[in-house]
């Protein structure tokens, strides 16, 4: 089994401790200011196109525009912090937008890699 970390800034001798919710907060706040696109697949590309902080997050991809409610990345992540790795099939619901969210909790910083039949994400003990 291998690990990775999930892409962040370089820092020296940083100990490793579980990321919250509020990591998550930022991230979404960040990606929504940057405009850039994230890979939710292999040739697919998502964006956040809006973003009402506590309330709904606008994601743009080549399926149209969804709105989808902060309680439901919420929701998956409680899911990611109970089970402690996940995979795409643990965070299907509520949302039906499993790929956006491994996408978005790959890019907390903390968040861990393990790469066997499909791509699972940890949380470090």
């Amino acid at each position: 089994m291998k690990l990775a970390r999930s892409p962040q800034p370089r820092r020296d001798v940083v100990p490793l401790v579980a990321p919250l919710w509020g990591d998550v907060e930022r991230v979404l706040d960040r990606l929504a200011r940057a405009g850039e696109p994230i890979a939710t697949g292999p040739t697919s590309m998502t964006s956040i196109g809006g973003y009402e902080p506590g309330r709904r997050v606008l994601l743009q991809s080549s399926n149209g525009p969804l709105w989808l409610a902060i309680e439901s990345v919420r929701e998956c992540w409680s899911t990611f912090e109970r089970l402690g790795r996940i995979r795409r099939a643990d965070v299907l619901e509520p949302g039906r937008c499993s790929a956006f969210m491994i996408a978005l909790f790959r890019q907390v910083p903390g968040v861990l890699e393990e790469h066997e039949d499909e791509v699972y994400l940890v949380l470090p003990v």
